[in-house]
């Protein structure tokens, strides 16, 4: 029972991830809302997870509504996922 937790910054990323892999292309836009939405959080709360991980180059905006995975946020996403 070792369970490790995860940031929220790591819940945003890996949704984000599952979306876009869902939709079969990992690059695609996505709206922040739908993954707010699939995390059971409100859009505006997300600010700062989202401004934080476009500064560590793990996803990219788009414009104020969308984001994308960057190479970086693909990679570290399958690392999280090979330690689990």
């Amino acid at each position: 029972m070792n369970q490790k937790k995860t940031t929220p910054d790591e819940q945003f990323l890996h949704k984000l991830y599952e979306i876009a892999l869902k939709r079969g292309d990992l690059f695609q836009n996505i709206a922040i809302r739908s993954v707010a939405k699939a995390l059971g959080q409100k859009e505006t709360g997300m600010k700062n997870t989202i401004k934080l991980l476009a500064q560590a180059n793990f996803i990219r905006k788009v414009d104020g509504e969308h984001v994308c995975l960057t190479k970086q946020g693909i990679a570290f996403v399958t690392h999280l996922e090979e330690n689990e």
